[in-house]
């Protein structure tokens, strides 16, 4: 099996004030852990961000990421240059700290040579919650700027999308921002303006049982547009378009844990204890044979093949999210994870 365009995604922080009703991290708000980069991490990080398999590095939290903007920072001069970099956020904090953020890691883009989207939250859950709202504001930053290395995205987990395309549209007015919304697909739009596209991607929200009478999109129907998208089938790890080859997804937690993305069943190493590199994971996947199973097997076969009672199946369709399924199985019946790699 051969793998290419990875993930490497820093989980930076436990932290978090905005307190989202549906979050599927809530309980590690209390642990309050903190990415802090050692020597020895740095020494990994460098490794693992700089390999030319690597497609994008994102940085996101399970709490907020801008409270360990220390760390962040500190990826970002890790570069050699060239590297795709991503920021999720709810940009909770007051315009003009956001402001300046943003002229700091745009300094050290370009003198790195690398670029970095600036995704933000812009669903109702997040928007209700913060005081300062970032959207506009970072739009208008973007044009008034003319800015080539960053860029800015949208991203939301509401079943309604009219929420988000009118929040938009509606918020960029005004600041006398004249915009219009394209539908690309079902789990993307863009926000035009003049000949500027910035892109709304559309998650499936995890555990969405708390919503009562309210149409949400299943499992199967969000794989099935996933698939539908990326024009192949759906398996775990990095999935790409068909003209690329998919990877592996590298989640390092706020304590150093590393784990494959949606796979937190199996701890890999700990990046400041431990010596790793792209080599290291890719003889993991080799080696594994869960691992191996689900980055080379189509998901929602293999969730058929656990489908072994009503109560598994209920399990599967009250989570409603590929990659946080695994965690579940393993806390409700461990053997569940060896029938996968069962042969028929």
């Amino acid at each position: 099996m051969k793998l290419e365009n990875h993930l490497i995604y820093f989980d930076i922080t436990q932290i978090c004030g905005v307190g989202c009703e549906f979050c599927m991290y809530s309980d590690k708000h209390t642990i309050k852990d903190h990415l802090v980069l050692t020597k020895k991490a740095k020494v990994n990080i460098s490794k693992l961000i700089n390999h030319e398999e690597i497609k994008r590095v994102s940085i996101s939290g399970e709490g907020e990421p801008l409270n360990n903007i220390k760390a962040f920072k500190e990826i970002l001069l890790l570069s050699n240059g060239g590297i795709a970099f991503e920021f999720i956020t709810s940009g909770y904090i007051s315009h003009d700290k956001l402001i300046n953020l943003y002229d700091e890691i745009n300094e050290i883009i370009i003198k790195n040579g690398d670029t970095c989207n600036i995704r933000l939250s812009t669903d109702s859950y997040h928007i209700a919650k913060i005081n300062h709202k970032p959207h506009a504001i970072s739009v208008k930053y973007f044009l008034d700027n003319n800015l080539t290395n960053m860029t800015f995205s949208f991203r939301s987990i509401d079943i309604d999308k009219e929420f988000t395309r009118n929040y938009l549209q509606e918020e960029l007015k005004l600041l006398g921002i004249k915009s219009k919304i394209l539908i690309n697909d079902e789990l993307e739009d863009s926000v035009i303006i003049d000949n500027k596209k910035l892109q709304i991607d559309y998650k499936n929200l995890v555990k969405p049982t708390f919503l009562k009478d309210m149409k949400y999109m299943t499992l199967s129907e969000y794989i099935e547009a996933k698939e539908k998208k990326l024009n192949k089938v759906f398996t775990l790890g990095n999935v790409n378009p068909k003209a690329l080859l998919n990877g592996m997804g590298i989640t390092i937690k706020p304590n150093g844990d590393i784990y494959f993305y949606g796979i937190d069943c199996n701890l890999l190493a700990n990046i400041n204890s431990d010596t790793v590199d792209i080599d290291f994971f890719k003889n993991i996947v080799l080696r594994d044979k869960l691992i191996n199973t689900l980055y080379t097997i189509p998901f929602m076969q293999l969730m058929d093949k656990i489908s072994i009672n009503e109560d598994v199946k209920k399990l599967i369709k009250d989570v409603n999210n590929p990659y946080w399924i695994i965690k579940e199985i393993m806390f409700y019946e461990k053997s569940l994870l060896n029938k996968m790699i069962e042969n028929d």
